[in-house]
């Protein structure tokens, strides 16, 4: 493995984590789960994803800095 591979690897690494850190990650997480189980439905588009997202969790808190 030659230097711009190591390079490319980490930052694959690196974004996926923050990423996961910041939530970027759920909206994929949900369609990839939103497919497996109900392949006939379209999935929520990202916007309508957060929105109702957000949503519920005005709706249901828990603990969370802000």
């Amino acid at each position: 493995m030659n230097l711009g591979d190591r390079l490319r690897r980490g930052w694959r690494s690196v974004s996926w984590y923050v990423n996961q850190l910041t939530g970027q990650g759920r909206y994929e997480a949900y369609v990839a789960h939103a497919r497996a189980s109900q392949p006939e439905v379209e999935p929520m588009d990202r916007k309508q994803f957060w929105r109702q997202y957000h949503a519920w969790q005005d709706a249901n808190p828990q603990g969370r800095c802000c």
